[in-house]
């Protein structure tokens, strides 16, 4: 009987974040282009929300996935998470959410997918990824935000809590 090779357990580290600290490093991190990092970010919060704003969350994820796809010239990882994306930012659009303008989000990424699908597969490789959204909140709006949605790493005013989250190395 074979068997098969086992693979290296990923390890893993407790550390602690905020809301906010996220958001920032995931904004900065699409804008400039390093969209996999992007993805990591909101990851650690999304892997920790329960409520109703947990779909924006992976919205920004699978847009931020859909760019390391682009990247790559993958046409249909991109197109799929584009699309998916855009789904799970719908709900989100016409009052945005937790500081999000997310109709600006996903209008652009909604440009995106256009230009990604009349280019085809041939074109992916020539996508201009300069034209793309741009990841941003309001900091200010965030408390009033938090307690509208009940999101997690607040308490009830709205004020950011330091929290720990185990995540891989």
């Amino acid at each position: 009987m074979m068997t098969e090779p086992s693979r290296p357990r990923r390890r893993l580290i407790t550390k602690t974040i905020t809301v906010p600290g996220n958001f920032d490093k995931a904004c900065r991190d699409f804008n400039e282009g390093r969209f996999f990092e992007c993805h990591e970010w909101f990851e650690e919060i999304w892997q920790e929300e329960q409520g109703d704003v947990r779909d924006l969350y992976k919205g920004l994820i699978q847009l931020a996935a859909a760019f390391v796809h682009l990247r790559k010239a993958n046409f249909v990882g991109a197109e799929r998470l584009l699309r998916t994306g855009m789904g799970y930012l719908a709900p989100y659009r016409p009052e945005g959410a937790m500081g999000f303008d997310v109709e600006a989000i996903a209008t652009a990424a909604q440009a995106t997918h256009s230009r990604l699908v009349q280019g085809g597969r041939t074109g992916v490789a020539d996508l201009d990824l300069a034209e793309r959204p741009f990841y941003a909140y309001d900091r200010e709006a965030l408390p009033a935000e938090a307690r509208r949605w009940q999101a997690w790493g607040f308490d009830r005013d709205g004020t950011s809590l330091e929290l720990e989250v185990t995540v891989p190395e």
